[in-house]
């Protein structure tokens, strides 16, 4: 009898996707051994409609499940991916084999970028990723601070030049064009320059948390658009997510980022949400500043590595 290579089982040790009746058991893997957890995930990705169709394993001698990677999809063209930690560098080094396997076949699903947040002092996960094609992007500070309360963030005074007004939801081409001046020689995430489109970027801010037309402002000097204020209310209720604040780069320096901070504050004092979140990249220092000065304080810090997916 003559079988289709399409259908020759994979040698031990390499990577294959998952059989549909091991998906728990791959989960499993992936977190640990711990069955709560596996349960709770696997509940999260049914509620949330995550496809789980690019889960990856490789198997140890005996045929069981060793290592696990996955990636889960997102709007706007992207993909966190998530694996088994290794124990010791020769598993990195596997891993790295599966993880590249997990990110290659995320193509198939439009994906044109896999990204993946670690522990900063976690030097095996890290070079696991960079095994599996991935580069460090940035190390990002989660911010975070009490949302205003009792009108103590007062509306900000602007110049007979300034305007702040509510963004127009039809006005996509609008904002991306400004989103495309904002990037222009940004300290925040410089190395993403190049790997999306703005479009896709703009998808993804629209579908982080829940969009809040009313939170979304733009700053006009002289009559043009030169910076943009998101606020998304989280998926959990409880926060209230700071999207993304940047300024084009004719205006840096000059106050603005406080104004449009100090502007957006203003507008959710009083929420009934507890805080109010932000990722900043640590390297980008005046952003940091305006934050801490803010308010914000540090809760966590993860390192940020990528890898472009779209075809060269």
């Amino acid at each position: 009898m003559t079988i289709s290579s399409n259908h020759l089982p994979s040698p031990v040790g390499s990577p294959e996707r998952i059989k549909p009746n091991e998906i728990e058991q791959a989960i499993r893997v992936l977190v640990h051994g711990d069955r709560a957890a596996a349960t709770r995930f696997l509940e999260y990705a049914k509620a949330s409609n995550l496809a789980l169709d690019q889960t990856w394993v490789l198997r140890n001698p005996s045929g069981e499940i060793g290592m696990t990677a996955l990636a889960a999809p997102a709007v706007g063209r992207t993909a966190m991916i998530f694996a088994s930690r290794p124990t010791d560098r020769a598993a990195a080094i596997k891993a790295g084999v599966l993880i590249d396997a997990t990110a290659t076949g995320c193509r198939s699903m439009g994906v044109d970028l896999a990204q993946a947040l670690i522990d900063p002092v976690d030097s095996l996960e890290e070079s696991m990723f960079v095994a599996g094609g991935f580069h460090r992007l940035a190390q990002l500070d989660y911010l975070e601070r009490p949302v205003p309360r009792f009108g103590t963030i007062q509306t900000p005074a602007l110049d007979a030049n300034v305007e702040i007004r509510s963004w127009n939801q039809d006005d996509h081409a609008g904002l991306i064009d400004l989103l495309d001046r904002t990037y222009e020689d940004t300290l925040d995430c410089p190395g993403l320059a190049g790997l999306r489109q703005t479009q896709d970027i703009l998808a993804g801010h629209l579908a982080s948390g829940t969009v809040q037309p009313q939170w979304w402002h733009i700053l006009y000097v002289d009559g043009k658009a030169e910076g943009a204020l998101l606020f998304n209310r989280g998926n959990d209720g409880a926060s209230i997510e700071l999207v993304y604040l940047g300024l084009t780069a004719k205006i840096r320096g000059r106050g603005f980022g406080k104004t449009l901070l100090t502007f957006g504050l203003s507008l959710v004092d009083g929420d009934d949400a507890r805080t109010v979140v932000l990722a900043v990249d640590r390297a980008n220092l005046p952003a940091v500043r305006l934050y801490r000065r803010a308010g914000f304080r540090h809760s966590v810090r993860r390192t940020a590595v990528v890898r472009s997916l779209i075809e060269p």
